[in-house]
């Protein structure tokens, strides 16, 4: 139930943030794998938001990271931040995981992200065609 509640709520937020939610969907697998509470070096829910970063300029809520709503809202806020910027999902991507700065280099996590949402997009097709 917990996971048909969350696709519900990507499927909702993504729409709402003007992203494609098979995108959001991969991209919360890859960063949290569908596990609202957990926490990770100071990042925390479904988004893997990290709290110190964003409680200002976001008006984070400590106490709501690990709401589904809330995290995926907020998450995706941070996502249109870096899409603006860059002007490129997947470059707003890279930023969203290795900060802005370019401190930190993880390719690999749009590669996961874009190879998850390039499935998603086949069984989706595959869905809508019959197959």
């Amino acid at each position: 139930m917990t996971r048909l509640l969350i696709l519900c709520a990507i499927y909702y937020q993504a729409i709402c943030h003007g992203f494609d939610p098979r995108m959001v969907a991969a991209q919360v697998f890859v960063e949290s794998s569908f596990r609202p509470r957990v926490v990770n070096r100071g990042c925390y829910g479904l988004m893997q938001i990290n709290y110190m970063v964003w409680r200002k300029e976001l008006s984070v809520n400590p106490y709501k990271l690990v709401d589904i709503d809330y995290n995926l809202c907020k998450g995706l806020d941070i996502l249109q931040i870096y899409y603006r910027q860059t002007g490129d999902i997947w470059k707003a991507l890279h930023r969203y995981n290795n900060g802005p700065s370019g401190k930190y280099n993880n390719r690999d996590y749009v590669r996961k992200v874009r190879k998850l949402y390039n499935h998603l997009r086949i069984i989706a097709s595959d869905a809508t065609d019959g197959k």
